[in-house]
């Protein structure tokens, strides 16, 4: 017994030098990279052609928070949906007016608005259709908007690209005014990345305006390769707006080939 009991021990002590066994033949499955979501839904046509044209979407925060008042620097107060209203009335103007001065060019611009009402509601809705400006029509559709529900800004966003891509044209641009963080759908930060990173050819520009908010909110939009301004009132909103569209949105840029 005592020399079986040395033989068992003698044993154990060689396995245990000998290191751990040898793994088995036995392969795992390599890892199968994660697919984005986003990617999926914006991929792009690689058949699309775009001709020379300036198309504008447009989103406008119609979520409840919009029904809060803001105080301009003369004093008086008005609700952020009025002011946003107004902010695009002008907008389409001025895109008329420049569609006027340069009756060469094909400008399109539309007008959505973004919040959750929901089921039966999309969280995006086309306020006017992306087209040529027409003042008058377009001032008619805007004054219906009303403020209620959350905030899908990046599902919006994902609305607007398909629009814009439609729309044939070559310089594309997505603008947002919004006074809150995204609390619904897709993120904006990550719609913005994906679309970022498409070819020159396909991607679109970005721009967001932070109402009466903080901009740091819209950070990983600006990360991500967007422009990200603020605006406390109407007044600033307005000089926002109006630099957005002189210096991005009408500039002369030669299309990529």
């Amino acid at each position: 017994m005592a020399f079986l009991l040395f033989l068992i021990i003698v044993v154990s002590s060689s396995r245990q030098c000998n290191g751990p066994p040898a793994p088995s033949s036995y392969n795992k499955p390599a890892a199968v990279p994660v697919r984005n979501p986003i990617g999926d839904v914006l991929r792009p046509d690689p058949a699309a052609e775009y001709r020379e044209g300036i198309a504008a979407a447009i989103l406008i925060d119609t979520s409840g928070s919009m029904r809060d008042k803001v105080k301009d620097a003369d004093g008086s107060t008005r609700t952020k949906i009025d002011i946003a209203q107004r902010a695009a009335i002008n907008l389409v103007k001025q895109f008329d007016d420049y569609a006027r001065a340069h009756s060469d060019k094909t400008i399109f611009v539309g007008i959505y608005e973004f919040s959750e009402r929901g089921r039966n509601t999309p969280p995006c809705r086309e306020i006017v259709k992306l087209g040529p400006p027409n003042p008058a029509s377009a001032e008619a559709a805007i004054r219906q908007m009303r403020a209620s529900g959350d905030t899908p800004i990046g599902d919006a966003m994902i609305m607007a690209k398909h629009d814009l891509d439609k729309s044939g044209l070559a310089k594309r641009h997505i603008l947002v005014v919004s006074d809150g963080e995204n609390n619904e759908g897709y993120s904006p930060g990550n719609v913005t990345q994906v679309i970022s990173a498409q070819s020159e050819k396909d991607r679109a520009s970005i721009y967001f305006v932070a109402f009466d908010v903080a901009a740091s909110i819209f950070n990983p939009v600006k990360d991500a390769g967007g422009v990200v301004l603020a605006a406390s009132n109407e007044a600033e909103l307005s000089g926002t707006l109006d630099y957005l569209l002189t210096g991005k949105i009408l500039v002369e840029q030669p299309i990529s080939k």
